[in-house]
């Protein structure tokens, strides 16, 4: 069980820091702050928030600490879901793509019936 929540954990930082924008809106917010509502933008580094591969291995790391699981070999579990941080994020949107091709075939067999 603790394979696959680490797996789950992976897909969703994935998803919040490179796909869902939530990363760039939290930049352009600090921004704005820091320079009392002159600038704003998300032109900069903010690791580890950043950085899919830094939230997926300290998310993991924090999760197995949390569940007293802080073992070498699901250790390297995190290790290799964070490295494989940026295959994980093609995957996401490689069946995003795929179901929108089905939904296109889908509407075509519609309109010839």
């Amino acid at each position: 069980m603790t394979l696959i929540n680490l797996f789950l954990i992976a897909l969703i930082v994935v998803f919040i820091v490179d796909i869902s924008g939530a990363v760039d809106s939290l930049k352009s917010g600090i921004k704005w702050v820091l320079t009392k509502k002159q600038m704003s933008g998300s032109d900069y580094r903010l690791k580890p928030l950043d950085c899919s591969l830094c939230m997926t291995f300290w998310s993991c790391l924090i999760y197995l600490f949390v569940i007293g699981e802080f073992t070498l070999p699901y250790i390297t579990v995190a290790c290799l879901l964070a490295a494989f941080s940026d295959i994980i994020k093609n995957y996401i949107l490689l069946v995003g793509d795929i179901l929108i091709k089905l939904n296109q075939l889908i509407y075509k067999l519609i309109d010839k019936a």
